[in-house]
C-alpha cells in the first residue's frame, strides 16, 4: 500500500516554472528599420559577391582590358555597357600600354578628336610629332640636337636607326629645333653624294591601335651627304598644332 507521507529528514524539491512576466514591445523607429534594412541588404550583397554569383565588371578602352588602372585622362569618349555589365571606353587615339602578362600600367596617346573646333584644351596638340634618323656607314657624322633650347639628343656613329616621339617636347605654336653636325674621321672611299645621312621630323596621328601615320613631306629635314666635310650648325622653327 503506497503512502504519500513523507520520509522524515527528506524534503521534495520545490516546484519550478518558467517566468511568464510579460515582457513590453521595444517599440522600433523609423531611422532603425531603414538602418536593419540596410544591413540585410549589405549582407546579402557581400553573401552573393562571396559566392561568386555577381561576378565584378570589366572595364575595355579600345578594346583592350583596363580593369585595375590607377591613374589616366581621356577626353572625346563614348562609354558603353555590354549585356554582361562589362564596361567599354572609346577614344581613338588612346592605347593601354600593358605589361608581360597583360596587366594595364598606363594610358598613353593623344584624343584624335582634340583639335575638333572649340573642344581643344588650350597648350594641347592635335598631331603627333617624331623625329626619324636614318644613319649610312658612309657618311660618318655626329649630331646634337635641341629642342627649345634644351638637349634631346646625341647621335654618334654607333647609332641605330631610330624614331623618336616629339611630342611632348612640343608646345602649340613655334618650336626651335638646332642640330650641331660635325664630320667624325674620313669618308670611305666609296661614299659619293648619292650616300647620304637623314634627320627628318613628320607630324601626323595616332590610330586607335596605336599606329603612327606619318603625313607627307616632312616638315622638317636635314641631309648630310659624303662629300660633305664641313661642320653644320642649323636652326630652325616648328610650326606645332
Amino acid at each position: 500500500m503506497h503512502s504519500n507521507q513523507q520520509v522524515p529528514g527528506s524534503q521534495s524539491p520545490p516546484a519550478t516554472s518558467p517566468s511568464l512576466e510579460p515582457v513590453a514591445p521595444t517599440p522600433t523607429s523609423g531611422a532603425a528599420k531603414r538602418s536593419l534594412a540596410a544591413a540585410l541588404l549589405t549582407a546579402i550583397c557581400g553573401l552573393l559577391i562571396a559566392s561568386g554569383d555577381t561576378p565584378a565588371s570589366e572595364v575595355y578602352v579600345n578594346g583592350v582590358r583596363a580593369t585595375g588602372l590607377k591613374s589616366g585622362e581621356m577626353v572625346h569618349s563614348t562609354v558603353k555597357f555590354d549585356a554582361s555589365g562589362n564596361i567599354h571606353i572609346l577614344s581613338p587615339g588612346y592605347k593601354v600600354i600593358v605589361d608581360a602578362e597583360g596587366k594595364p600600367l598606363r594610358i598613353e596617346g593623344h584624343s584624335d578628336l582634340a583639335g575638333a573646333a572649340g573642344s581643344r584644351r588650350a597648350g594641347q596638340l592635335s598631331k603627333r610629332y617624331v623625329l626619324a634618323y636614318e644613319p649610312n656607314a658612309k657618311v660618318p657624322f655626329t649630331f646634337d640636337i635641341q629642342i627649345n633650347g634644351q638637349p634631346f639628343k646625341a647621335i654618334d656613329l654607333s647609332t641605330s636607326p631610330f624614331t623618336v616621339d616629339l611630342t611632348a617636347r612640343f608646345k602649340a605654336g613655334d618650336n626651335a629645333i638646332r642640330v650641331i653636325g660635325k664630320p667624325a674621321g674620313n669618308s670611305p672611299a666609296l661614299g659619293g653624294e648619292s650616300d647620304v645621312v637623314k634627320l627628318r621630323i613628320f607630324r601626323g596621328d595616332e590610330r586607335a591601335d596605336g599606329t603612327f601615320v606619318a603625313q607627307l613631306p616632312a616638315v622638317w629635314e636635314l641631309v648630310r651627304s659624303a662629300v660633305d666635310r664641313d661642320p653644320i650648325d642649323r636652326s630652325g622653327v616648328i610650326e606645332a598644332e
